[in-house]
């Protein structure tokens, strides 16, 4: 499931027919398999020029629709990646059809947020890695110090992790995620700080770092808060965000950071849309709150059996 999709359903506000042509356009054209070069050459033709008639959204849209394609026009490319570092991002990220002398050239032209989404890339071009550096941002200098332990963490961080490490693919796909809900007016939940701090700890690729951040969020211990998690997307963990008062989006973005892409296609996308925006934030809360009765009784038994158990003992030890 794209994140383009997700967005669709999540504003459909109407458009422009400068942006139902640009929409269909650059829909048409990810659904070919094997796209020729004149395939290319027609989308290239009739949507730069429609660029500039787009809204943002649909900008946003055709961005992230085509970040990962390597037979995407070059021109439509570069004009999306200098646009606001809200739209490009994703391209910034992970195109591959950006070279280094073409990010080079980003930078130069746009300035510090474009390159602190580059400095998330995987960078090897020492050219391209001296203009970041040379911004003397510490944002930048973090991703970049990130990006190196991953370099070399193929042999350390990743062998610390407790479970098989994601494919280079699916940790780019989450790092665009994150960039554009910071970046981005995207997310609406009542408590955005909380939602951007845990869809940051779900994005860190550690599932113990998430269930710590979502016990205390809940005021859960960790256990209760693990077995709500569970091993893939399920009622609970569900109805937990939705308590926290978050959005679908940010829900989507911490379930995908969890699970990787758990919604595959625009049908399932859409029903759990649906399901999630059909969840009263007040009876979730009350359900939160029968798991923290249940826990505490349950806490209070197994007190009373260890008291009971530690009795016993002594009895004997007197007799």
């Amino acid at each position: 499931m794209k994140y383009p999709e997700f967005r669709a359903l999540e504003d459909r506000n109407g458009g422009s027919k400068a942006d139902d042509l640009l929409t269909a356009s650059i829909t048409a054209f990810c659904c070919v398999a094997r796209p020729a070069k004149s395939d290319a050459q027609q989308l290239e033709d009739l949507a730069v020029p429609l660029l500039v008639l787009a809204s943002p959204r649909v900008r946003r849209h055709a961005a992230a629709a085509l970040s990962e394609l390597p037979h995407a026009p070059k021109r439509l490319i570069l004009a999306l990646a200098e646009d606001e570092v809200d739209i490009s991002a994703p391209l910034l990220l992970r195109s591959p059809l950006l070279q280094p002398s073409d990010l080079i050239d980003i930078v130069t032209h746009k300035g510090i947020s474009h390159a602190r989404a580059i400095a998330r890339r995987r960078i090897a071009d020492p050219e391209l890695l001296r203009v970041l550096h040379g911004f003397n941002d510490p944002a930048i200098e973090r991703a970049l110090e990130i990006q190196s332990q991953f370099d070399l963490g193929d042999g350390v961080l990743l062998a610390a992790a407790p479970a098989a490490p994601d494919s280079p693919r699916l940790r780019e796909t989450r790092e665009a995620l994150k960039a554009l809900m910071r970046e981005s007016d995207a997310g609406f939940s009542s408590d955005q700080h909380l939602a951007n701090h845990l869809i940051d700890a779900a994005l860190l690729d550690q599932t113990t770092i998430f269930q710590q951040e979502f016990a205390k969020a809940l005021g859960l211990d960790q256990d209760s808060a693990g077995r709500i998690i569970g091993r893939g997307l399920n009622a609970e963990l569900t109805i937990a965000l939705a308590s926290l008062g978050l959005s679908a989006e940010a829900a989507h973005l911490i379930l995908t950071g969890l699970f990787g892409l758990v919604h595959k296609d625009l049908h399932s996308l859409r029903l759990f849309v649906q399901s999630y925006r059909q969840i009263d934030k007040d009876k979730a809360q009350m359900t939160v709150e029968r798991w923290k009765t249940e826990e505490n009784s349950q806490k209070l038994r197994q007190k009373l059996r260890e008291m009971a158990q530690d009795y016993e003992s002594g009895t004997r030890r007197v007799s």
